[in-house]
């Protein structure tokens, strides 16, 4: 079949079914778009649109760059030549300085590899490693389509919603058992602390109770510490890497600490053992087919940021303090409409559970996770992710909303938004590091106010909570 511009020599063999050109692999003919990105290209054409939609779906850091960061950008703007595989000595070496000083971690320059955020280089490691993955859940849209897309099994490891989604050793052995009599090989445990949907942080003795268990069935535990950073500090961040080193890789990054997602810088910790320089072959030539090397202008700017000058340290600290005064209030207001949400210890994420509504939810039509998170932005624009992104079971009435947005205004000039977040910043000095609202002068936050109160309009309307 030809068209009125197709040559008939070039075109003749041109097919419209799906088993002719263009066919696809069977593992991607069911692949979808991440959630979280689909959401937030939804949320943009409907603000298009012109409706006033409360974006709880995306969690962007959202302040402005530093001045420092965008310096150390312009100065290296020039900087056009292929960087090693594994990043640039200096940027290495400022990395791994900064988990020493900052983690307590043990880590030199030769365990760390550079590249293009953190995203790919989880890919690598599940593609380098041998084994099925243990993946405790709710976890973040990614890790599991990852996962089996390098050809690994997934066993979801079930966490406590009523402790603040905690990991115990009793459910990991459980999940491995299951697992192995099953056929899988589990060899890896995936965690993310402070997490991606909850916003849960693991408790120090949980951590070392994870890291003993591992050990003792030399299981290798991937540490995804991109919100490390964000602490609301009424609980410390504690890496399993303290605790098991020879077997734990570490992985962050520059996008929420720094808000620099768009420039898309991440690295891994891998352990100072011969099994670690041996994974650290199989990454740089994993890295070397498919990304060559993270943008050498933008590994030059890292270098300023993990070098943690006073200035920065300082940015970073009050931009998790924002973050956590605004998480913190939207947690109170759900407490205080009585619906069950594990307490927040870092990031800018909420995990609430609207089970105590599910027979007035089911008269509305409601009964998965997917189904609340279409009424409350179809009918009280609301946007917010199902908990069935996450891993969690659909039927089970959890969403997860981010508040890392809230504080962005919504009217004037780009310089007069910057200069708005700058000034929010100034402010952070005066909220308490334990991160009590309640204690505190709420600061002047718009969206947040008009998200708390579309929240608890939408409660209160659908009635009592079931006993």
């Amino acid at each position: 079949m030809t068209t009125p511009l197709s040559h008939p020599a070039v075109c003749s063999q041109q097919q419209d079914s799906a088993g002719g050109s263009l066919p696809l692999a069977s593992i991607a003919q069911n692949l979808a778009p991440s959630a979280t990105l689909a959401i937030n290209e939804l949320i943009a054409a409907r603000r298009a649109e012109g409706r006033q939609v409360i974006h709880l779906g995306f969690g962007e850091a959202s302040f402005p760059l530093h001045p420092a960061l965008r310096a150390a950008l312009t100065e290296h703007a020039t900087s056009t030549s292929y960087a090693p595989v594994l990043g640039i000595p200096a940027l290495r070496q400022a990395i791994a300085d900064y988990l020493v000083r900052v983690r307590s971690l043990d880590v030199s320059a030769k365990s760390v590899v550079v590249g293009p955020g953190s995203k790919p280089l989880l890919y690598v490691l599940l593609q380098a490693l041998e084994g099925d993955l243990l993946l405790p859940t709710p976890s973040w849209v990614s890790y599991a389509p990852q996962a089996r897309l390098v050809g690994r099994r997934v066993i979801a490891v079930e966490t406590d919603p009523t402790d603040h989604q905690r990991l115990t050793p009793q459910a990991l052995s459980a999940a491995l058992e299951s697992a192995r009599q099953a056929g899988a090989n589990p060899r890896i445990l995936l965690v993310n602390s402070p997490s991606n949907p909850t916003g849960s942080m693991f408790a120090p003795e949980d951590v070392e109770a994870i890291a003993s268990w591992a050990r003792e069935r030399n299981i290798t535990i991937i540490s995804d510490e991109i919100y490390a950073e964000l602490q609301h500090g009424w609980r410390a961040h504690t890496s399993p890497a303290r605790c098991y080193g020879e077997g734990t890789i570490v992985t962050g990054g520059l996008s929420k600490a720094f808000s620099a997602g768009g420039w898309r810088l991440g690295y891994a910790a891998l352990p100072k053992t011969e099994a670690g320089a041996r994974l650290m072959n199989a990454v740089q030539a994993l890295a070397s087919e498919i990304w060559s090397s993270a943008p050498t202008p933008i590994q030059e700017a890292a270098v300023v940021a993990f070098s943690f000058a006073p200035e920065l340290s300082t940015y970073v600290h009050r931009s998790a303090r924002i973050h956590g005064h605004m998480t913190g209030r939207l947690y109170q207001t759900l407490s205080d409409l009585g619906v069950p949400c594990p307490r927040p210890a870092g990031a800018f994420y909420l995990y609430p559970d609207f089970a105590p509504w599910r027979a007035a939810l089911a008269a509305r039509g409601v009964t998965t996770s997917e189904g609340l998170a279409r009424l409350l932005l179809d009918e009280w624009d609301i946007a917010a992710l199902p908990g069935a992104a996450f891993c969690d079971r659909p039927e089970a009435l959890r969403l997860r909303m981010a508040t890392s947005l809230l504080c962005v205004p919504e009217a004037g000039a780009p310089e007069e938004r910057e200069a708005a977040l700058w000034n929010l910043l100034e402010q952070a000095d005066g909220l308490l590091a334990n991160n009590n609202p309640a204690a505190v002068a709420p600061l002047p936050l718009p969206m947040l106010a008009r998200a708390q109160e579309r929240l608890a309009a939408f409660v209160a309307s659908l009635g009592a909570p079931e006993v």
